[in-house]
């Protein structure tokens, strides 16, 4: 099994040398830099747009060039109140840097699906989009996005089991987003189980056995972090 994307916690970093699990990280600050670079994890690093600012930016760019991958990052008009108009300016930074430097990007899109989809257009890279929750745009996002991340949610989000329908297989990752996001979703904090029932939904979407459904999606995981 793999996770496309987490924050750290001293729990699922135990569960992920337990189970052999590989994942990405989130970094969005210095000091969670300091831990998973303590662990040394595998890791993402962007300004999320719940702390968008110019002088974050500034103060991230020297972790940004050193992470493998951009993220994540985007714009939020749901979950924070922060001026989309710098959310915007911050993100289309980042998504220049990325272009440039030919990293992969982890994009958040809550609220802002049009605009985001818009941004991403002009700057044509590996993308994942992390637990989309929205019913529209879903076919304008596959002809420009490498990958969509499972939200632990799916089965009880329609949005999410929406996604999975109409997306190939070949460009599903699994993610938990953290034992916070797994509670919020599914009311427990059992990561395992969470990632299990990730595969568990894709194979009666897909009509697949579970073992292919597991190594597919670990192989378009490990195409990505290749890149």
């Amino acid at each position: 099994m793999h996770d496309a994307h987490y924050h750290y916690s001293k729990e699922i970093n135990q569960l992920q040398n337990e189970y052999g699990i590989y994942g990405i990280c989130n970094v969005a600050n210095k000091e969670e830099y300091e831990i998973v670079n303590r662990q040394n994890l595998f890791y993402s690093c962007g300004v999320h747009p719940w702390n968008a600012s110019l002088d974050t930016l500034e103060s991230m760019l020297p972790l940004l060039k050193q992470a493998s991958i951009i993220g994540e990052i985007g714009m939020d008009s749901v979950w924070c109140d922060v001026d989309l108009e710098i959310q915007k300016e911050v993100f289309e930074k980042q998504l220049q840097l990325a272009k440039e430097w030919d990293k992969p990007v982890i994009l958040h899109t809550k609220g802002q699906e049009k605009t985001i989809l818009d941004l991403i257009r002009k700057y044509p890279n590996t993308y994942v989009v992390h637990w989309y929750g929205c019913m529209d745009y879903v076919k304008e996002y596959d002809e420009v996005a490498s990958y969509f991340t499972i939200g632990p949610s799916i089965g009880k989000e329609v949005e999410v089991t929406h996604l999975v329908k109409q997306v190939s297989i070949d460009k599903l990752l699994m993610e938990s987003d953290g034992i916070e996001a797994v509670k919020w979703a599914i009311d427990s904090v059992d990561y395992i189980a969470a990632l299990k029932n990730e595969i568990t939904q894709v194979v009666q979407l897909k009509n697949k056995t579970y073992s292919e459904v597991e190594s597919i999606l670990d192989q378009n995981f490990s195409k990505l972090i290749k890149k």
